[in-house]
């Protein structure tokens, strides 16, 4: 944002304050006047750098001197709002304004809309005392969330041009059976043209038309669509939708034609009132796959805080009604934590609630070894320290294996040197961590220790009588059919320009869906960001979490090029809708593509690998941090660092999933983290789509005839200029 801008809307939020007090307060109160006071400072200020100052309102976007504001601003969407309520597309200030002027315009907005606007106009003796401030009349653009103005293409200037000219004196009724008349009219002008895609334009505007004219929501919508069509010649319908419209369920294919960001506004003017949303999604998504897109859109349109809660519910029922497998996660059982330090043990409870556990705390260890002793009371695992008062950890592992009893133990502490002890080394079922641990390896050992259940309702045919497993029901299949579309739906359709860089990225899915996700996206003009994650669950409901991380990651790429703010910033949005027990980890580089500069933060994920072209060798980068969707709050900021790199010429990144390093030969030896570094430097030199293809060639001949185990998803970019 240039500073013009920027003090713009520095005069544009001082103005909504004053707007706001001449509500609550008189025009002489105190508070009002040296609000007013404030802003004509800013708004001189303004004028002193340029000779007139122009806000105005696109398409649900903010328009400073015609070029349309990105950011995201309360302030900037209730102006929005307010010219709309009154008909105006914007409004100009000169230099010269005076105090007394920009007061009356203060009146003007904090005014109703229905005591200023009469017959779709502002009265016009409101405006007589307007000479330097002058308010525009309504007029439609045609600009999109992402254009301005000067971005528009030759075709959307012309169809600019005749909304603003054919629908001027019309309004409601009278303007959609307009639409129709108007589009047969400019059809032979349109056809002179030669203008590129005059099919897309065209059925644009349509779109827009309805939606201005018709109203905000699905019934409005659907009801502003029978009118227009109604008035219709049948060649323009054949132009728009490719037949005739003659039923009902024509005019509902035509809805669901309608583009993403309109379905989302509808969507979001459905949440406004309440509505029952499950018909609503029925009326807009084409496939389940679609759903990916729209969830994107809405994120895009709720991603302020003051709309998180709009947010939270829409996610939710995304996940309630495409959950499909319908899950169903029991209590993975018991676990009973042993630790001295406090902040730990509230971890450990935070931590074991989340995967879905039920805890119990006994500090001190004679008692946690007198419950132990009776079989009823024995957890599924405990997790505790060495230092306890009453008995050590070691004193207990020793007398749990003495009396033969072969709890699994989760042994977290500072002392090291106790992963060698003889009572360590002899305790049969045990796992070691180094405090403070890596929260990917310390769930990894929970899931070895007690592995996860899953119940499912819905469930395939029995066995045959040949005892060969039966085929999946048909209600099944058509989940997994949804999953799967969805799972399609999330992976990048194509890159985005690297220049100067060789991207390239690789998915293949466990079973039917899986849980990996990856994602490329530019960020500004010379960054871009790549993005790679699991979720600890496969099927629909795995589909529907990464939905719901990649819409909230969307949401917020375009606000920070550093990826430990981000996930910062995604992390409460899944903490509060991600499902029971299931928890994503991410790995996320943002590449500053001018300054050759990789910045990586962590959540809980594999750490990347850096193939460095002058030695030839590779190494991985920092690895740490909490996974997304266990715990908000500081407690998850804490973990989140961030790592620089700089690349030099044929340098490569390599993000990947654990399912690459996990991949199992037939004799169960794992793929492992040695042999993918070695196969690395080997081919860190190759362009990337090569260098992958070679990977997963070594990776299916290590594995053979061995079944896979987890997704496989890898993601490389190199440098090479």
């Amino acid at each position: 944002m240039d500073p013009i801008e920027k003090k713009s809307l520095d005069f544009l939020t001082e103005l909504g304050r004053v707007i706001n007090f001449m509500q609550m307060y008189n025009e002489k109160h105190p508070t009002v006047r040296d609000a007013l006071q404030k802003a004509y400072r800013l708004l001189e200020e303004v004028l002193r750098a340029q000779p007139t100052l122009n806000f105005g309102k696109g398409e649900d976007v903010l328009l400073i001197q015609n070029k349309q504001i990105t950011e995201k601003s309360i302030v900037a969407e209730k102006f929005v709002k307010m010219l709309g309520e009154r008909n105006m597309s914007g409004v100009a200030m000169h230099q010269g304004a005076s105090m007394s002027e920009l007061e009356a315009f203060v009146k003007l907005m904090s005014s109703k809309p229905d005591q200023v606007v009469k017959d779709g106009e502002i009265i016009p003796d409101l405006l007589k005392n307007f000479k330097k401030i002058s308010v525009k009349e309504v007029k439609y653009l045609m600009v999109g969330e992402d254009e301005t103005l000067e971005s528009l293409t030759e075709a959307r200037k012309f169809f600019n041009t005749i909304f603003s000219e054919e629908f001027k004196n019309l309004k409601g009724t009278d303007a959609l059976n307009h639409i129709g008349k108007a589009l047969q009219k400019i059809m032979p002008k349109l056809a002179e043209q030669n203008f590129e895609n005059t099919g897309e334009e065209m059925w644009e505007f349509f779109e827009k038309s309805i939606s201005t004219f018709g109203g905000g929501g699905i019934r409005q919508t659907r009801q502003g669509l029978l009118t227009a069509v109604k008035g219709m010649d049948p060649n323009v319908q054949k132009s728009l939708f490719g037949e005739v419209i003659r039923s009902p369920q024509q005019l509902e294919a035509v809805l669901k034609k309608f583009s993403k960001d309109r379905k989302a506004s509808l969507l979001v003017d459905e949440v406004n009132k309440g509505t029952e949303l499950n018909t609503a999604l029925d009326s807009l998504l084409q496939s389940k796959g679609e759903i990916v897109q729209l969830a994107e859109a809405l994120a895009k349109k709720l991603g302020g805080s003051a709309d998180e809660d709009k947010l939270d519910k829409i996610f939710s029922l995304l996940q309630q009604m495409e959950s499909g497998e319908r899950i169903v996660f029991r209590k993975r059982g018991k676990v009973v934590i042993a630790e001295p330090d406090k902040e730990f043990e509230k971890q450990y409870q935070d931590l074991f609630a989340k995967l879905n556990f039920e805890t119990e705390v006994i500090n001190n260890g004679r008692d946690l070894l007198q419950k132990i002793r009776i079989p009823a009371n024995r957890p599924d695992i405990i997790v505790m320290d060495v230092k306890l008062p009453g008995l050590s950890g070691l004193e207990v592992l020793n007398a749990l294996d003495m009396e033969k009893i072969r709890t699994p133990v989760l042994l977290c502490t500072e002392m090291v040197a106790m992963k060698n002890a003889f009572e360590v080394q002899m305790y049969p079922k045990i796992k070691f961590l180094t405090k403070p641990f890596n929260y990917k390896d310390f769930m990894d050992n929970v899931d070895e220790l007690c592995p996860k259940v899953e119940e499912k309702t819905v469930t395939v045919g029995k066995a045959g009588k040949d005892g060969k497993p039966a085929e999946m029901s048909e209600e099944l299949k058509a989940e997994m059919n949804k999953a799967r579309e969805i799972q399609r739906n999330l992976m990048p359709a194509k890159f985005p320009e690297t220049p100067g860089y060789d991207l390239y990225g690789f998915y293949k899915p466990f079973d039917q869906v899986g849980g990996d996700y990856y994602d490329v996206f530019p960020i500004g003009g010379d960054h871009v960001g790549i993005l790679i994650a699991d979720v600890s669950g496969h099927g629909i409901s795995g589909a529907m979490v990464m939905v719901m991380v990649r819409s909230a990651i969307r949401s917020w790429t375009h606000t920070t090029t550093s990826p430990k703010e981000l996930l910062i910033k995604v992390n409460p949005v899944v903490v509060r809708d991600i499902l029971p027990g299931m928890f994503v980890t991410v790995y996320y580089a943002v590449v500053n593509m001018p300054e050759k500069k990789v910045t990586c933060a962590c959540a809980g994920h594999n750490p990347a690998i850096l193939w460095r072209a002058k030695t030839k060798a590779s190494a991985f980068t920092q690895k740490g941090g909490m996974p997304l969707g266990i715990m908000a709050g500081k407690a998850f900021e804490n973990t989140v660092k961030e790592e620089v790199i700089q690349f030099e010429v044929g340098d490569r990144l390599t993000l990947f999933t654990d399912g690459v390093v996990e991949t199992k030969s037939p004799s169960y030896e794992d793929f492992g983290d040695d042999r993918f570094l070695n196969i690395i430097n080997k081919l860190g030199f190759q362009p990337s789509q090569v260098f992958i293809n070679q990977i997963m060639h070594a990776i299916t001949s290590f594995q053979s005839t061995a079944e896979q185990n987890d997704d496989i998803t890898l993601v490389t970019i190199r440098s090479v200029k």
